[in-house]
């Protein structure tokens, strides 16, 4: 499964964006906003399909809604090809 950090560089603490918490999405969320299954969703993250991140081990999954649109728009391209 890939994860994506959500904390700053340890290194650089300004070196990361600042979070906007309207982008981050729970599974529901997530299941919303991509017309999909919640089965279909956790199917995705299995296989490592989608971006997703947890903020804990053994934490529930948590989105970046710009990142699922860019995810989006991948599939799409891939699929009129």
């Amino acid at each position: 499964m890939r994860a994506l950090a959500l904390a700053p560089d340890e290194r650089n603490p300004a070196s990361a964006a600042p979070i906007d918490r309207n982008d981050i999405m729970s599974v529901p969320q997530a299941c919303e906003f991509l017309a999909v299954h919640r089965n279909t969703l956790y199917k995705l993250i299995s296989e490592g399909e989608i971006p997703a991140f947890r903020l804990t081990t053994g934490g529930r999954w948590k989105f970046r809604r710009s990142e699922l649109e860019l995810w989006l728009e991948d599939r799409q391209a891939r699929s009129s090809r």
